[in-house]
């Protein structure tokens, strides 16, 4: 792991994938504030010593884009922690959960990559009301915040890819951290400790258990293309998806970037 990237990466015994947004140049040469949003994968292996690392990173938003039966079988420990925002949208599935995923019956991994690039184009749309909240949360400066799925891939991925569009970062860039994923977790290994990850993946052909646990970057390529394609640039989704206005979003700019 590269010294960039160790900066980057937060280091928690039962964390997954649980990385800081901080650095990137934004648009107007700014740079987004460091210890001010954390993507992640699931947050329910979280320790004591864990949360207590967060807490003394002053976090005071969590927004949890699990399913409903995904933060059922593993619940997070502290969603009633005093001086805690957190936020779970009661739904019951959802394209990012894994065991969907899997459960799919995919033949190939060229099929498992047609699927996950299908997904992709959908997801910006799918997790609106989540990504929403999200952004309430920035324009609102109730910082720092910590929004999560399964894996940290999907889903977060995506929501990591429209708040970094929205502060103007290169889409290079954004791919770039998209693709970090592949570096800084084995999520193979990862859902190897789970029973149930067991039987899932065991049953699975490699070349589509490859294509689901990727981070590829023609699946957020996808994701940001269908956000242009529909609705000609990130303010406009923001405005008509998401109901940020340019008000919240000159609000979140201020907040985030330095």
């Amino acid at each position: 792991m590269s010294p960039a990237t160790r900066q980057r990466v937060v280091p928690l015994q039962g964390g997954r994938n649980f990385r800081d947004l901080g650095g990137y140049e934004a648009g107007d040469g700014r740079r987004i504030r460091w210890g001010m949003i954390f993507r992640s994968g699931s947050l329910a292996g979280l320790t004591q010593a864990d949360w207590d690392t967060l807490r003394a990173r002053g976090v005071r938003a969590v927004c949890d884009l699990r399913s409903s039966p995904e933060r059922e079988r593993e619940p997070f420990a502290w969603k009633d922690a005093s001086g805690l925002a957190y936020y779970a949208r009661d739904y019951a599935t959802s394209f990012g959960e894994l065991r969907r995923l899997v459960a799919a019956n995919l033949a190939t991994g060229q099929a498992a990559r047609a699927a996950m690039l299908s997904g992709f184009r959908e997801l910006p749309f799918e997790q609106a009301q989540s990504y929403r909240r999200i952004f309430l949360h920035l324009s609102s400066n109730e910082v720092p915040l910590v929004f999560n799925c399964s894996a940290g891939k999907d889903r977060a991925g995506t929501a990591a890819a429209l708040v970094l569009s929205a502060l103007g970062v290169k889409r290079q860039t954004i791919i770039e951290d998209f693709v970090l994923t592949n570096e800084v977790v084995d999520l193979r290994k990862a859902l190897m400790r789970r029973r149930d990850g067991v039987s899932m993946l065991s049953q699975t052909p490699t070349g589509v258990v490859d294509a689901i646990l990727d981070a590829d970057a023609r699946y957020i390529e996808t994701a940001l293309d269908a956000v242009q394609e529909r609705h000609g640039s990130i303010e406009a989704y923001l405005r008509d998806v998401l109901d940020i206005d340019d008000r919240a979003l000159l609000a979140i700019r201020a907040n985030l970037l330095e």
